[in-house]
């Protein structure tokens, strides 16, 4: 008995002395980093654990390392990142998040949430910008990182339009999407980071509909010009009250489709037909 528990602590003590020993010669033979990590692999050994391995004993080749660990296990960017930026090792968050996404850039909805929660708040700012930096689609990770740090998420999302204003459309699109019951807010978050105003408005016409109103009315009192909310609802193909563009219905009292009337008890539904209603747009409620 007592040597077979002898031989299953052997057992577990073992891999790991060996994935140590082989980390260590192959960074001492100056092997690349790519092949450091895949014979640490081939020994049964995890990617995060032989991260932490070359972490301590080659610093200067952290990043490297980093990147190279996310193009051999992309699947695991949650662990990978998270075993960066552990305390211990004392690395610069935005450079994680930058060496991690140049290994899987298809995995910044994971990469940058990760390195936001794993790091200090004062990082957040700097870690979307070296993201936004590196061309990465924002679409793709600021939806996440938002939803993963709530209270940071004003912060997220106006650094974002603020760093890519180009991707002002698809980014409040990806946002809004993710959590529509904000879509007023976010406009307005929007808004005072001086976002382009047709592209936040199109976005969210598009997105939320049935907020068409709240979103107008808080476009008004952010000082959008009148013509600018009608061409966003316009070009979302809504007709929203005090706002419709040149030529447009003025008779509308609710923002609708195009096309459809809302029936009173709150359903849509397309010409005369739809039973009760008869055609009138319902009250706002």
């Amino acid at each position: 008995m007592r040597r077979t528990l002898i031989g299953l602590a052997l057992g577990l003590v073992l891999p790991l002395g060996i994935a140590h020993a082989d980390v260590a010669s192959d960074l001492k033979a100056g092997q690349p980093m790519q092949t450091v990590l895949t014979n640490a692999l081939k020994n049964n050994v995890s990617i995060e654990a032989a991260l932490r391995e070359v972490l301590k004993a080659s610093p200067d080749q952290a990043y490297a390392a980093i990147s190279a660990a996310l193009q051999l296990s992309p699947d695991q960017a949650a662990n990978i990142v998270s075993a960066a930026l552990s305390r211990e090792y004392n690395l610069n968050a935005p450079q994680v998040v930058v060496a991690a996404l140049q290994g899987a850039p298809e995995k910044a909805g994971v990469i940058v949430p990760t390195a936001i929660v794993k790091s200090a708040s004062f990082y957040t700012v700097p870690i979307v910008q070296r993201a936004l930096a590196d061309g990465v689609d924002g679409s793709k990770f600021v939806p996440q990182a938002m939803r993963t740090s709530p209270r940071q998420s004003a912060t997220i999302l106006s650094q974002a339009l603020r760093s890519a204003s180009q991707q002002t459309r698809a980014i409040m699109e990806a946002v809004i999407a993710d959590q529509p019951d904000k879509a007023v807010e976010y406009v307005k978050i929007a808004l005072d980071a001086k976002a382009p105003a047709g592209d936040v408005l199109a976005a969210a016409f598009k997105v939320a509909p049935r907020q068409a109103d709240a979103i107008a009315a808080a476009a008004s009192e952010k000082g959008v010009p009148t013509q600018t909310i009608a061409a966003a609802a316009g070009a979302a193909g809504l007709q929203v009250a005090g706002y419709n563009a040149p030529g447009a219905n003025s008779g509308t009292s609710q923002a609708r489709p195009s096309g459809m009337t809302l029936q009173p008890n709150g359903l849509s539904g397309s010409g005369s037909g739809g039973g009760g209603g008869g055609g009138s747009p319902a009250s706002p409620s």
